[in-house]
């Protein structure tokens, strides 16, 4: 073969443009055929030559092919056809190798990382003949296993199936005459394997005309190099040249090359759709990261045997997922969601039953809200819209699990790959609609159909020695995603942006070549655990070694900086990894031209900096910058020289920023002052639980999130190991209410004790409830569970013991549980205050009557007495948290008569049978009617500050409304102790928070 040597680029061209011109010299239609290294440099040439060669406009008769095409062309040409050796064959024939007898890799053979490394094995020692796999077999056991199982794989595939060393090998051992290729050049060929060069010898041999153009191994400098503090910026830089650059130049005569795929490649692409460069060249995102793939692919996870919670919702959120197969209507995703949490669904069979139990449980609410007069229609309508929803969920969940359990009666991959199809319509919608899906989209739908479609060739391939499985199923469909990148843009259409190793293929005038640390090129290139180098080297040249793969990235840069201009950048650190970098040793030749210091050591790159162009950082080159690229860094330099913009948004949030770092209580701290239609509670007909008001008085922020915005927190069921406080505590108040209203013409008289029958009743009316909360989801994980429960057991009957003792002491008898005033019917209670009336609603937990009359009304506490402590500290409502006594006293006296009456919190878990008493004398009377006008009044002005709590959460997240991210309170103490200094908050912090800087001093003597 007649050898041309050329440096890469235009002169490469040059040579091939005369090769081409002397072969058509006599005869324009003479055919040629050029061997090109990839289809770029194809496109590339045919571009090139279509410009004209020998004085001649345009080309004809020209072939441009790889080698592997231009064998697929000759056998067809001879009439053989052949299978490809597609992904799915080649990755399902290993499976089925490693479950027949999988040698040495027994302990690996399932997991789904070693087929894929196998897989990649192979097609390396696809590359080898059999003589040399031999001496590769000798260098290992580890390496004969998988020589073995490569060999026992094509077997299994067939002579048939061909994959692209199949397709030299056959067109080698075909030969013939090739004179119908014309004048064959082999152009810029890259390092080839021994099959690779002997099909290139039987091509060309006998032909004295054949000619290779072989690029020159000489030294390339950039024309400029620059350096960035990270790859962020570095992107930046560059997309701020080529802007300038296109006003120079057309398009598709610059390039931009990356040495690293990750970060650059998406870096570039999204820079450049922010300054509306358009690009083109290999995509940065596989099929497999489209939303219909990703939906596809995760309904495939789903356990048939156990759809958890988690996965159904997470599956439902990444696609728009059909609730039906006949129209087009996604399922409620969020009112499901919000369904399957509060009915304390996770998994197994809880999709029934616990959704059953859900059901059941409204079914009851609504009926009785029915008998309410004072029930909204709201509140009716909201419950049954919630069993409709749930009984949709239900239904929808049972027939999703019944199609994925289908799958497991396929017996072929024809089967198997029909199920998944129709699975695939059924809930991403028939093929008619999913055409009408954006471009890419249409392209993994496109993708996953004919994947599934081509299981059927499996079936004759593998035989029935590899049974079709969803697991095996979803694993070729995803390794055919993941293979699929689409390009971006056409060639030859905007700038192309492509890997360094596309250099060799590419005619431009100006290249930028992006990351050349020494992290990234060569980086650090690490041996093959399957095929380390030892063997390679034994491999007769067929399989590189890391020096070749390393003088192959030393070409691919040399082939950049051949262009006519050529600007190389690194950056000088990864904030990502908060680590230094260097330049990369290729890169350290052009600096050192630059600088004009032969001798410069790498480490020492720095002091070359005046020869180099250094970005300090974005918003020093963003405020320099002659050209903004985007419209943020034109944005930001107008901030930088004072200009206003109009910007509603961003002036709202300088506006917010500035407002919560001052001193001022603002509306961006809760300052609702002047807001319409804020509830006025001492209208005398608005009604309010004391409950609602002592969660104002807690924190009135998280009052008015989550009371009058309606923003729940979000408790999900997988995180609640056992049964929470707030359930725990709501079973015993059920029970004891139960039994009685059960008891109620037998409650116990005057210090008489609860008989036992009554107490066996009560361990009746306890167990039910419990199972009651079991299966509606309330009571966590089963075996922490079983220790509750008891203990639930036992603490009401020592509830009973201790409440005997109790009426024996005071002579007292039982009068009523669960004493509603302000709803069902029943009359508010209502207490007058200065600026007007307030209706309070709740219901008394017990109330008992002592023989001489007096009543004593008891809140039944399941917690901790510590928050209390301040009662028995002089503070009987401790700061407006503890309103319910005075108002079940009140309550209680609406009831039963005008008589006597104490109140009392009762322990009856924690610290078991402590008592704490709160006065009710004329004093605490009056602080309780200020307490009330001064929260009522809080609300109705439109005050609302955030009140963390003193302490940092511990093991649960005390005030999610200011906690959300559970991150801590450190910055919203900060704010709230600069803030309530403020004129507006200084009435109610003095309920709430009477020791607050700007709290009114109360002690005696006071002027403030």
């Amino acid at each position: 073969m007649n050898i041309t040597h050329a440096a890469f680029g235009a002169p490469a061209l040059d040579a091939l443009r005369a090769l081409v011109a002397d072969a058509q010299r006599d005869d324009a239609l003479a055919p040629v055929t050029v061997i090109v290294r990839d289809n770029i440099a194809g496109l590339m040439v045919r571009r090139a030559l279509a410009r004209g060669a020998d004085g001649r406009t345009g080309i004809a008769a020209l072939t441009t092919a790889t080698l592997p095409r231009l064998a697929e062309f000759e056998l067809a040409r001879a009439g053989q056809t052949s299978v490809p050796a597609t992904t799915a064959a080649l990755t399902m024939s290993w499976r089925a190798e490693l479950a027949h007898e999988p040698l040495s890799l027994a302990k690996v053979a399932d997991h789904p990382s070693t087929v894929r490394a196998l897989v990649r094995a192979h097609r390396d020692l696809r590359r080898v003949s059999d003589d040399a796999l031999d001496l590769l077999a000798a260098q290992s056991a580890l390496v004969a296993d998988v020589v073995a199982l490569h060999r026992r794989v094509l077997a299994r595939l067939g002579a048939d199936r061909r994959d692209e060393p199949a397709l030299i090998a056959a067109a080698t051992e075909l030969g013939g005459d090739s004179a119908h290729l014309g004048r064959l050049i082999d152009f810029l060929p890259a390092r080839r394997t021994p099959a690779e060069q002997r099909y290139v010898a039987q091509l060309t041999s006998g032909d004295s005309d054949a000619h290779a153009v072989i690029a020159e191994d000489g030294p390339a400098a950039a024309s400029e190099i620059l350096h960035a503090s990270d790859a962020d910026d570095e992107v930046r830089a560059v997309t701020r040249q080529v802007l300038r650059a296109l006003g120079e130049h057309d398009g598709p005569r610059l390039a931009v090359l990356y040495t690293s795929r990750s970060p650059y490649a998406s870096l570039l692409h999204d820079r450049f759709a922010e300054a509306g460069i358009a690009l083109n060249g290999p995509g940065v995102r596989p099929l497999r990261d489209r939303a219909t793939a990703d939906a596809f692919l995760t309904m495939l996870a789903l356990d048939p045997a156990d759809v958890r919670r988690r996965a159904l919702f997470d599956w439902l959120g990444r696609a728009p997922i059909r609730l039906n197969a006949d129209e087009r209507i996604t399922p409620p995703r969020s009112a499901w969601e919000r369904i399957s949490r509060e009915a304390g669904v996770i998994g197994e069979g809880h999709w029934t039953s616990r959704l059953d139990a859900f059901m059941r449980t409204k079914r009851a609410e609504r009926d009785e809200l029915k008998s309410d007069s004072d029930a909204s229609e709201g509140s009716i309508r909201h419950r049954e819209l919630s069993i409709d929803q749930a009984e949709g969920l239900r239904m929808f969940v049972a027939e999703l699990r019944e199609r994925l359990a289908a799958a497991a009666g396929a017996q072929t991959w024809a089967e198997l790959g029909t199920w998944a199809l129709d699975a695939l319509h059924r809930y991403l919608g028939p093929s008619e609609d999913l055409r009408r899906l954006p471009e890419d989209e249409q392209r993994a739908v496109i993708a996953i159909e004919q994947t599934l479609r081509s299981l059927a060739d499996l079936d004759g391939a593998l035989g029935g020695d590899a049974r079709p499985t969803v697991e095996a199923l979803r694993d070729i469909v995803e390794a055919e995603l993941e293979a699929r990148v689409p390009r971006v843009g056409r060639f030859g259409e905007g700038v192309f942006v492509g890997p360094v190793s596309a250099a060799a293929s590419l005619d431009v005038d100006l290249v930028w070549v992006v990351g050349l640390s020494e992290d990234l090129y060569p980086g650090r290139l690490t041996p093959d655990p399957l095929l380390p180098e030892r063997v390679r080297q034994v491999s007769g040249g067929a399989l590189p070694v890391i020096a070749e793969r390393v003088d192959d990235l030393r070409l691919a840069l040399a082939a950049a900086l051949a262009a006519p201009a050529s600007v190389a950048s690194f950056a000088r650190g990864d904030l990502r990894r908060s680590t230094e970098r260097l330049p990369s040793r290729w890169l350290m030749p052009s600096i050192r031209a630059l600088a004009g210091a032969p001798a410069l050591a790498a480490t020492k790159w720095e002091d070359a900096d005046e020869a180099l162009t250094a970005l300090s950082s974005n918003w020093s080159e963003t405020r320099a910058a002659e050209l903004p690229a985007t419209e943020q860094e034109l944005r930001l330099r107008l901030l930088a020289a004072g200009e206003e913009l109009d910007d509603p948004v961003l002036a709202g949030a300088a506006e917010l920023i500035e407002a919560r770092r001052g001193h001022a209580f603002t509306r961006f701290d809760g300052n609702l002052t002047g807001v319409e239609a804020l509830p006025d509670l001492t209208d005398g007909s608005t009604l309010i639980s004391t409950t609602a008001l002592e969660a104002y008085a807690k924190c009135p922020h998280a009052y008015f999130v989550e009371r009058m915005l309606g923003v729940k927190a979000i408790e999900t069921p997988e995180d609640e190991v056992r049964i929470t406080p707030i359930h725990f505590g709501n079973l015993i108040h059920e029970t004891m209410d139960d039994l009685t209203r059960e008891e109620a013409a037998r409650l116990p008289g005057y210090s008489e004790p609860w008989t036992p029958a009554q107490r066996e009743r009560l361990r009746e009316l306890a167990r039910a409830k419990a199972d009651d909360y079991e299966a509606r989801g309330l009571t966590g994980h089963p075996r922490l569970w079983a220790t509750d429960r008891a203990s639930i057991l036992a603490d009401l009957d020592a509830m009973l013991d201790d409440d005997d003792a109790f009426r024996r002491a005071e002579d007292a008898r039982v009068l009523a549980s669960e004493l509603r005033f302000g709803m069902r019917g029943i009359g508010p209670v209502h207490v007058e205050v200065a600026s007007g009336t307030i209706g309070l609603r709740g219901s008394a937990d017990r109330v008992d009557e002592r023989r001489d009359g007096t009543l004593i009304v008891t809140d039944i506490k399941s917690g901790s007495a510590r928050s209390f402590a301040d009662i028995e500290r002089g503070d009987p409502l401790v700061a407006g948290t503890k309103l319910q006594l005075p108002a079940y006293a009140l309550a209680a006296q609406a009831r039963y008569g005008e008589q006597p009456v104490t109140a009392q919190y009762w322990f009856v878990r924690k610290e078991r049978g402590r008592r704490i008493a709160v006065p009710l004398d004329d004093e605490v009377s009056m602080r309780y009617r200020e307490v009330l006008d001064t929260l009522a009044d809080g609300i109705r002005s439109g005050i609302f500050p955030a009140k963390p709590p003193e302490k940092d959460d511990y093991l649960f997240v005390a005030c999610p409304w200011c906690n959300p991210d559970g991150l801590g309170y450190g910055s919203l103490r900060d704010a709230y102790a600069n803030k309530n200094t403020d004129a507006a908050m200084r009435r109610l912090l003095g309920v709430i928070d009477p020791d607050a800087v700007g709290a009114p001093d109360t002690s005696e003597g006071s002027d403030r």
